[in-house]
């Protein structure tokens, strides 16, 4: 391997080993985010209105992203040819989580607020068929696909109890099963979502 190519290797994983202490550092000395107003995509790194105020109680918060360079970068890491085909058709991640040191720390209706975001832009909606927040451990799973002419073009994953609130924006042309296989990569949290159904709103 050439000597550059090393060096760049060590670089990025250097990066994701200090992602831990960066966010431990933001959890420290909290600030409130800026979030930009609405536009249009493909901007899929776009935070809908409200995460400010549903994050504002959290004890942990971080926010990163992957670029297209990074995302090549780590495909050389990762482990099968299916995952790094499909990491091959991203453009970016953007990964923002949030942990609460107990239930009912975050107004589930400013949650409601958020998702309706995605359905006043026209994004497909896909959610969990058990879909509901019973206890700290169990997850709801909305999905929202957005498509540009008849060619899937970005996706924003929410996963959410009552403890973890966890949004991922993807850019790229991938679909709903691409998603699953990379499910624990990239920030992309280890959700139960083989059970996606269409959301009729």
């Amino acid at each position: 391997m050439p000597r550059s190519h090393r060096l760049s290797s060590f670089a990025f994983l250097a990066l994701l080993a200090l992602t831990p202490l960066l966010a431990q550092a933001q959890q420290s000395h909290p600030a409130e985010p800026s979030y930009p107003a609405q536009q249009a995509y493909p901007d899929d790194s776009w935070i809908p209105m409200g995460m400010d105020a549903l994050g504002r109680r959290a004890t942990f918060h971080t926010d990163f992203t992957f670029d297209k360079s990074m995302l090549e970068m780590a495909n050389n890491f990762v482990g099968d040819d299916e995952s790094r085909q499909i990491v091959a058709k991203l453009r970016g991640i953007s990964v923002h989580s949030y942990k609460f040191s107990a239930p009912g720390l975050y107004d589930p209706r400013a949650l409601d607020a958020v998702r309706a975001q995605y359905h006043d832009r026209g994004w497909k909606h896909l959610v969990t068929s058990q879909s509901y927040v019973a206890t700290p451990s169990q997850a709801r799973t909305d999905v929202w696909v957005r498509f540009e002419h008849a060619n899937v073009e970005g996706m924003v994953l929410l996963v959410a109890n009552q403890t973890n609130l966890n949004l991922v924006a993807i850019n790229g042309t991938l679909s709903p099963l691409d998603l699953l296989h990379l499910r624990g990569k990239f920030g992309i949290p280890k959700f139960s979502g083989d059970d996606l159904v269409e959301q009729k709103n």
